[in-house]
């Protein structure tokens, strides 16, 4: 069921403890703005890693396999509504074959709405499982927490559960990035020491990926948000002269089906090739996505800096797009090596 799970499905003073509950353990984050009380005898098997707050491991002698109970993070979508009704049209598309779902509905939290998922299955390696989801937005986060398990130990989890979630406290997560300058609404990567000015009404975000040096997202539209990534790798690529007649053949293997609407050496300060701007068309499931992309060489590394848009909204936003790429900097001071990130 583990696999399952994961196939299923982005700093401030240090976070509050969350109240003692019996029989269980701290887990605190930092990184992922999150406290909690898990259960004593839940072993926690994997913590902070990638969109993943924590994964453990549920007890079910009464069955054998163990069951998961975990955290995810992503981007908050305009609101849970959109995320209940795209839920219930997938539900009603796959007609219940592999699993049947029994709850999807909106639930009144003092700390704000919560969205209730439970998918029930009798999976071909037995049992009947329950799958349970609750998704609250904190600090332009969502959380997932996760509940899978069989029958047998149900009606004992969910309550540990339910109790796991209301002791649960949340605090702004850690997105490597502070804010320089509000008018322009221009941030720095603290640890990397780059500056640059995001477009408005956007703001860094924990990234979905320990290879991103930066990310940010604008405002959401229904279960989508436009986003921005930041990457870089160390100077021993070819240059850009050579990368704009290679890219696009390497694009279309990497992501077969891409339109590819441009590809050319752009002016970046006072050099007047001194980037590679490529602008792709592609989908994201159900999304037409559009996305822009300055690489170019900075004094420390090479960087990949991308927009990625709904493509019905593109055309208004490559302005602003534009405005940011040119606006990127490297700021005085020592940084860390890029520890194996490389451009994707």
């Amino acid at each position: 069921m583990t696999s399952f799970f994961l196939l299923g499905l982005a700093l401030i003073a240090q976070a509050p403890k969350a109240p003692p509950t019996p029989d269980s353990q701290s887990f605190e984050s930092r990184r992922y703005g999150l406290a909690a009380r898990i259960p004593a005898e839940w072993k926690v098997a994997d913590r902070e890693r990638d969109d993943r707050v924590f994964v453990a491991v549920v007890p079910q002698p009464g069955f054998g396999a163990p069951g998961v109970a975990a955290c995810e993070l992503a981007l908050a979508p305009e609101s849970l509504d959109d995320y209940r009704t795209r839920i219930d049209k997938n539900a009603k598309r796959d007609d219940g074959r592999d699993r049947k779902l029994v709850v999807n509905r909106i639930v009144k939290d003092p700390r704000g709405d919560r969205l209730e998922t439970m998918w029930e299955s009798h999976p071909d390696s037995g049992g009947f499982w329950r799958d349970v989801r609750i998704r609250m937005v904190a600090n332009r986060q969502l959380y997932q927490f996760v509940l899978i398990v069989e029958d047998s130990a149900y009606a004992k989890a969910r309550p540990a559960f339910d109790a796991m979630i209301a002791a649960t406290q949340f605090t702004p997560p850690d997105t490597g990035a502070d804010l320089l300058a509000k008018a322009e609404n221009r941030w720095l990567q603290r640890e990397y020491k780059f500056a640059i000015d995001l477009p408005e009404g956007w703001g860094p975000v924990l990234a979905p990926s320990s290879v991103a040096l930066l990310f940010a997202d604008g405002p959401p539209h229904g279960i989508w948000s436009d986003n921005l990534l930041v990457l870089a790798h160390d100077r021993r690529g070819p240059d850009l002269a050579q990368v704009v007649k290679e890219l696009p053949e390497q694009l279309r293997r990497e992501e077969p089906g891409c339109e590819i609407l441009s590809c050319k050496l752009v002016p970046r300060g006072k050099k007047r090739d001194g980037a590679l701007e490529t602008v792709v068309r592609t989908k994201r499931g159900p999304f037409s996505m559009t996305v822009i992309e300055w690489r170019f060489r900075g004094e420390r590394f090479d960087y990949e800096v991308k927009f990625t848009v709904e493509s019905e909204r593109f055309d208004r936003l490559v302005p602003g797009f534009r405005k940011s790429f040119e606006s990127f900097r490297e700021l005085p001071g020592a940084v860390p090596a890029t520890r194996g990130r490389k451009a994707a």
